[in-house]
């Protein structure tokens, strides 16, 4: 038998109460919060990103452009967003040191390659006017990834096309859109540091596929599911909740 001395705390003599947050797990509450605020003040887009036209569940590329609520980010899944980002630049910065001109901004407009074509819009990371001699023609496209261990292995043994189809598809709407026949794309392990650099050539026909799915998006496809039970993939989505329960 058992006996609670503060009747509705909780507390029974010989048992161990809830462990109060440790002084990291209040901080990251912090920052995670502080990251989450700063993204839900991002306005909502109004358009489709060429950087999520290539997401092998065309499903979720409907309900990002409708809008339709997800589950938010977790903290730490922002902090993997923002330190990307960083890794990035650095890359770039250490294609300039090994003698690429690495344009990373529009000399025209003084801001990122961008473009905007009805439904979509993208950035590139870059683009290289000039470099080593390495066997492929300048100016040429440049696109920059960093990845972790896993990510990078199966691009390593498979290629960017068969690993990663999202970045596949992101890179030949850059191509088509700013009219260029090759991307160099850069990767970055974020565990080991190693680069990788794969020349990715312009496929008229996946640019084209891509380009009519925003548009059959945009009048009010809603793609089927990616499978007809929930795959791996879908729990880490934001829309799985509304996904599988929608009819």
């Amino acid at each position: 038998m058992t006996i609670d001395l503060n009747h509705g705390s909780g507390f029974v003599p010989g048992r161990a109460g809830p462990t109060a947050p440790s002084l990291s797990e209040r901080i990251n509450a912090q920052i995670d919060g502080a990251l989450l605020e700063a993204r839900n003040a991002e306005p909502r887009r109004t358009y489709i990103g060429a950087s999520m036209l290539g997401d092998p569940c065309l499903r979720r590329v409907a309900y990002a452009w409708r809008g339709v609520p997800g589950a938010p980010p977790e903290g730490q899944t922002l902090r993997i967003f923002e330190t990307g980002h960083i890794l990035e630049r650095l890359l770039a910065e250490w294609m300039e040191r090994a003698g690429f001109n690495l344009l990373t901004v529009d000399p025209e407009t003084g801001e990122q390659f961008g473009f905007t074509d009805g439904p979509v819009e993208g950035h590139a990371d870059g683009v290289i006017v000039d470099g080593p001699d390495l066997g492929f023609d300048y100016p040429i496209l440049w696109e920059a990834k960093s990845l972790n261990d896993r990510s990078w292995n199966e691009l390593v043994k498979f290629g960017l096309r068969a690993s990663k189809e999202i970045y596949y598809g992101q890179v030949q709407l850059y191509m088509a859109y700013f009219g260029f026949t090759d991307c160099l794309f850069s990767t970055l392990n974020k565990n080991t540091q190693e680069t990788r650099h794969e020349l990715i050539a312009f496929n008229l026909g996946k640019a084209q596929r891509l380009f009519d799915l925003a548009f059959d998006v945009v009048r009010g496809l809603l793609p089927p599911r990616i499978a007809i039970a929930p795959a791996r993939m879908c729990a880490f989505c934001q829309f799985n909740t509304s996904c599988w329960q929608e009819s």
